[in-house]
């Protein structure tokens, strides 16, 4: 008796190839779109947040004054900016002031996005002494939308940020930054001569005159030197010397 074939189960097809390239274009749509709104948050902060330029100039002038110490004075000053990342790249405005001493930066910062108690006023202060590793060089800021400044000093490296009107002041402040910097650099030029001439003159033997009533043991205790090494140096044989004698009293080294 023939037996009936009994059909194999066969594996279950998948969803159809239309549903899953919807699928696929559902995530991929989700993405973008999450995408889009990150950078339109990264937008709004960096282009719309400008915040309070006058006021806050006004505070860090004000800030500026209490930070001088005793006889020090402002030369030049210009209002700055920063954007920096702990304040989500938010406008801080302030002020850059070229002082006689140093670089004083004062910067307000960004009200916090979260409303709190009332906070005392913090001010971002930086001071940055004129040394011979000290740089300034013109460098735009903020994607290349704004004139700026980038200032490098002894583990240092700031940037500044500024309107194209105060383009005047700016240049103020890196003509005092550059002035100073280079009576910096002269000043270490004269110490190094300096220097190297008082090393030069140790180097070089000295000889003493010998004059009337002078004895060879007092000479050698006005150098600090032995009276055997007098005779030694100067080829004597005895210790009795005459006015007129010119004794080398030390020796010249290299």
């Amino acid at each position: 008796m023939a037996t009936a074939a009994v059909p194999r189960p066969g594996r279950r097809r998948g969803a159809p190839s239309s549903t899953r390239r919807l699928a696929t274009f559902l995530v991929t749509s989700a993405r973008l779109v999450l995408v889009l709104l990150t950078v339109a948050a990264i937008a709004a902060l960096l282009v719309l947040h400008r915040g309070d330029a006058e006021g806050s100039a006004r505070l860090a002038n004000a800030e500026v004054e209490a930070q001088l110490e005793r006889g020090e004075s402002v030369e030049q000053r210009v209002a700055v900016m920063q954007r920096n990342w702990w304040d989500y790249f938010r406008v801080t405005h302030g002020v850059l002031a070229a002082t006689d001493r140093r670089l004083i930066f004062v910067g307000v910062p960004p009200e916090p996005l979260v409303t709190r108690e009332f906070e005392p006023l913090e001010f971002l202060v930086r001071s940055i002494p004129f040394d011979r590793t000290a740089d300034v060089q013109p460098a735009r800021q903020f994607l290349g939308t704004l004139p700026g400044l980038q200032l490098s000093a002894a583990r240092t490296r700031e940037r500044f940020a500024y309107s194209a009107i105060d383009r005047g002041r700016a240049d103020s402040v890196v003509a005092v930054i550059r002035r100073r910097l280079g009576e910096l650099r002269l000043a270490n030029e004269a110490e190094r001569r300096a220097t190297e001439a008082t090393s030069a003159a140790s180097r070089r033997p000295i000889y003493h005159l010998v004059q009337r009533g002078e004895a060879l043991d007092g000479i050698a205790a006005r150098y600090g030197v032995a009276g055997d090494s007098l005779m030694t140096w100067n080829r004597l044989t005895s210790s009795r010397i005459n006015a007129g004698r010119r004794l080398l009293v030390k020796p010249g080294s290299k």
